[in-house]
């Protein structure tokens, strides 16, 4: 009997048109080494028996899986699937200004209505077992990228959906890799009076990280003898999102250290930091962006290679009348679609 390998093991998804109504096969295969993970809730009651043994019953009272995609390459290609279930739902790119071959995924999220994707997800060994889970929502995601490493940018994921199904190998589709995005040719822009993306702060950024949260929460409610112990809705609690940058500290006399008097100033930032890969065409690069607004927070010192001061700042998102929202996330690649 074939045992279940890790080299073989493939994750695939497709997004759902309908939240919780499963889609077979998958449409995206991705190469990551993600995982479904079932749960199952016991109750087990204390009764008292007349002897020193604590548990006489049990009974599963809820099901379902967490998902979760480890470390893996933040890729233009794949980024606006990710941005589907976290930010948005956006099938149709635009071409950007002086773009022929370039495509630009542009995700604002909508504050006053519930559009994020759901998925259903494959992972396993097609040769011994491959597990089904419907109704995946995600949870959290979170970027990476450090110009004093020697890694890409990277990105972790994680989510929960209905309890996995065990069903036959599906086809999966061709992988649609793209680009590598180098931290060494990121770009960060910080803005307060002038339009966001005006300024850019050269020659002294160092690394970024960031997280964005979808707020779903997971609602259970009771379903009838044969509705089954999943939950039964997914809605939207409240969230924001975090970026932290870390900057060289240079003559404050010269300005070249004006985020440090930003932020002793209580200013409110329109910060963009793009994650380039290489050139497309024209001035186009391959690129994953996020756009964020709100004050310069959690200051701290730092060093770099053991010889420059740095200054690390978190920028907690706050809303934006004039994006419509407190973040934006966007991804320009040559994919024309999903």
């Amino acid at each position: 009997m074939p045992a279940a390998e890790v080299p073989y093991s493939l994750f695939g998804l497709a997004l759902e048109a309908t939240r919780g109504t499963a889609v077979t096969p998958p449409t995206v295969f991705m190469p990551v080494d993600g995982m479904i993970t079932p749960v199952r809730t016991k109750y087990r009651p204390e009764e008292a028996r007349g002897t020193t043994e604590e548990f006489y019953r049990s009974k599963t009272v809820s099901t379902g899986a967490d998902w979760s995609i480890p470390d893996s390459l933040l890729d233009p290609n794949y980024a606006p699937i990710l941005f589907n279930l976290i930010a948005k739902a956006v099938t149709t790119p635009s071409t950007p200004a002086g773009g022929t071959l370039s495509r630009l995924f542009s995700f604002v999220p909508t504050v006053t209505s519930d559009d994020l994707k759901s998925a259903t997800l494959y992972a396993g060994d097609p040769n011994v077992q491959t597990f089904q889970s419907a109704y995946c929502m995600a949870d959290e995601l979170t970027v990476s990228a450090d110009a004093t490493g020697e890694d890409a940018a990277t990105f972790t994921m994680k989510g929960a959906g209905y309890f996995p199904s065990r069903v036959a190998a599906p086809v999966f589709p061709a992988a649609i890799p793209g680009d590598l995005l180098m931290p060494g040719a990121m770009q960060l822009w910080i803005d307060t009076s002038s339009a966001i993306g005006t300024t850019e702060i050269t020659g002294r950024f160092i690394s970024t990280d960031w997280t964005i949260p979808s707020g779903v929460v997971y609602k259970r409610y009771a379903n009838g003898p044969a509705g089954g112990l999943n939950f039964t809705k997914a809605a939207r609690g409240k969230r924001h999102a975090e970026a932290t940058i870390v900057v060289e500290l240079n003559d404050l006399s010269i300005g070249a250290g004006k985020e440090y008097l930003t932020w002793e100033a209580d200013t409110t930032v329109k910060m963009r930091i793009r994650l380039n890969g290489t050139l497309i065409e024209g001035a186009l690069y391959n690129y994953v962006q996020l756009d964020i607004i709100g004050p310069l927070d959690a200051f701290s010192w730092g060093v770099v290679e053991d010889t420059n001061i740095t200054m690390q700042f978190t920028v907690q998102s706050q809303y934006d009348a004039t994006l419509g929202a407190s973040f934006a996330l966007y991804a320009q690649s040559q994919r024309t679609t999903l």
